[in-house]
């Protein structure tokens, strides 16, 4: 017995018409995210060109003592926005479908973790400037454990 999906399918294909477009034309915009070196990494895994976005970084500790170190007031200055309290924010121009852009924090070398584990958190498109393909993927975490 065929399924109603068959039989859709292949009155479409014998009338000569199409399958509508699964995917609308969007960006997709997903972050990565180095300890090692404090590079950001934006991806554009969408269809279409993203418009300009901003990617949030909040740190937090969460075995050991202490709290995250705070950084250089003066290399942490343009990281700062007010709409997002404790966190770090980079902004990048509009990706390319398929391509991505790379920021290095200017205040990441400088940093010292005391021993202990942390959690970053990055939010890709924190502010919806995006209408994206999948709004579920904007999120990272990443643990970096300090013997």
């Amino acid at each position: 017995m065929r399924s109603k999906f068959f039989a859709v399918a292949t009155a479409l294909v014998v009338a000569g018409g199409a399958f509508p477009s699964v995917a609308a034309a969007k960006p997709d915009l997903i972050v990565k995210f180095s300890t090692s070196n404090g590079r950001v990494h934006l991806r554009n895994i969408g269809n279409t060109k993203s418009k300009k976005a901003i990617v949030t970084i909040v740190c937090q500790k969460i075995s050991g003592r202490g709290s995250c170190p705070d950084p250089n007031p003066k290399l942490v200055k343009k990281y700062e926005n007010p709409a997002y309290p404790n966190a770090a924010v980079v902004k990048f121009g509009p990706v390319k479908p398929g391509k991505s852009k790379n920021h290095v924090l200017k205040f990441w070398p400088g940093l010292v973790f005391a021993s202990g584990k942390y959690r970053f958190t990055l939010v890709a498109d924190a502010s919806n400037n995006n209408v994206e393909l999948n709004e579920v993927n904007n999120t990272t975490i990443v643990l970096m454990n300090v013997p």
